[in-house]
C-alpha cells in the first residue's frame, strides 16, 4: 500500500492511503465528474469495476457507452474527478486524474462479462462499449478516525509525483483563518 515519497512522513501518508483504499472498497457506487462543453460539469453515478490482476494500485475502471455524452466529454478533456461517500462512517474521498477511453475491441472483448449484456443488449450496443480508466493524481480525504480533526473542516490532500509516489500536501497557512470563521 506504500508508494509514499521517501522524504515525506511515510507513516501518515501510508495511513491515509490505507484509509482511502478501505473506504473506496466499501462503496458500490461513486460519482464521476467530467467537463462539459458549456463550461459546466457532467456528474453521474458510476459502478466501479473490480480490479484486474496487474492493474496499477491507484487506477479505477468503469464500463460506458462510447456514444454517450460522458465519453464525448472525456475525449475533449480527460481531466476528471470521482467522489466516494460512505455516510455511516463519515468518510468521503475525492480522487482526480486523467481518464482514458479504452474502446478498441482487442481491449474490450477479453474483459467482457455476460452481466454487461443487460446494459448493452444488442450487438450494436456491445460494439459501442468502452472502458473508462482513470489513473489517480490527487486525493482529498475526509475520513473520520483517519484524517486529522476537526473532521470536515478541511481536506487532507495527497498528490502523486511522476514516479508514482504519494506525498502529503501541506495545509495552507490561510486555513487557520478559515477555521476561526467556522
Amino acid at each position: 500500500m506504500s508508494g509514499a515519497e521517501p522524504d515525506s512522513c511515510v507513516t501518515d501518508v501510508d495511513r491515509y492511503l490505507a484509509g482511502a483504499a478501505r473506504m473506496m472498497a466499501s462503496v458500490r457506487y461513486c460519482w464521476l465528474a467530467t467537463h462539459s462543453d458549456g463550461g459546466d460539469f457532467g456528474i453521474r453515478p458510476m459502478g466501479l469495476l473490480p480490479k484486474e490482476n496487474g492493474d496499477p494500485e491507484w487506477t479505477m475502471r468503469f464500463l460506458t457507452d462510447g456514444r454517450s455524452r460522458k465519453a464525448g466529454e472525456i475525449r475533449r478533456d480527460p481531466r476528471v474527478a470521482v467522489m466516494f461517500l460512505h455516510d455511516a462512517n463519515d468518510a468521503s474521498v475525492k480522487v482526480s486524474g486523467l481518464a482514458r477511453l479504452l474502446e478498441d475491441p482487442s481491449y474490450v472483448q477479453p474483459r467482457w462479462k455476460s452481466a454487461y449484456n443487460r446494459v448493452f443488449p444488442t450487438e450494436e450496443d456491445r460494439a459501442s462499449a468502452a472502458f473508462v480508466q482513470i489513473e489517480f493524481e490527487r486525493m482529498e480525504l475526509w475520513i473520520r478516525g483517519v484524517t486529522p480533526e476537526p473532521w470536515g473542516v478541511s481536506a487532507t490532500v495527497l498528490e502523486r509525483n511522476r514516479a508514482g509516489n504519494w506525498r502529503l500536501v501541506p495545509a495552507r497557512a490561510d486555513r487557520a483563518s478559515e477555521r476561526q470563521v467556522l
